[in-house]
């Protein structure tokens, strides 16, 4: 399965930082930043045992917004 979050996340540093604790986490699933999309994509592609509200909850709890970016 694939979900696409909007956050405002602008470096390369920080998405890192975002990267390593998420893949902690979730070690099994895939997580992509494009910081040059407007909409400073993270690309998740998971199994069913990813839970994505975490994933938000998560980033948000480090000071970055993060949506899921509807169809």
């Amino acid at each position: 399965m694939i979900e696409i979050f909007k956050t405002n996340v602008n470096s390369k540093r920080q998405s890192n930082r975002i990267l390593k604790m998420l893949k902690r986490i979730f070690p099994n699933a895939s997580f992509i930043f494009d910081l040059e999309d407007c909409d400073k994509i993270l690309r998740v592609d998971y199994i069913e045992t990813v839970q994505i509200p975490v994933i938000k909850n998560e980033i948000i709890n480090l000071g970055f917004a993060c949506e899921i970016l509807e169809d």
